[in-house]
């Protein structure tokens, strides 16, 4: 007798697609067909974001050097 093997990850697998694939189809009924994110809308969030961290980097960093330069200035 031969021995398969078994692929024990078959099953859940199956069963994550198949959710998936529900939770999908149902928020796209709650949701409606043209408020569903898209991998595009998901990039313009993701840049959006980056764009802003990158302003209040920068406003950190400009609020940092002026401590710096009135310290700096005051010290004898």
């Amino acid at each position: 007798m031969r021995n398969t093997p078994v692929d024990i990850t078959a099953a859940p697998r199956a069963v994550i697609g198949a959710t998936a694939g529900l939770i999908y189809r149902v928020g796209r009924s709650v949701l409606g067909e043209n408020r569903i994110p898209t991998a595009q809308d998901n990039a313009r969030a993701a840049v959006s974001a980056d764009r802003q961290r990158a302003q209040e980097r920068a406003e950190l960093e400009r609020w940092l050097a002026n401590v710096r330069q009135r310290r700096t200035s005051t010290t004898p």
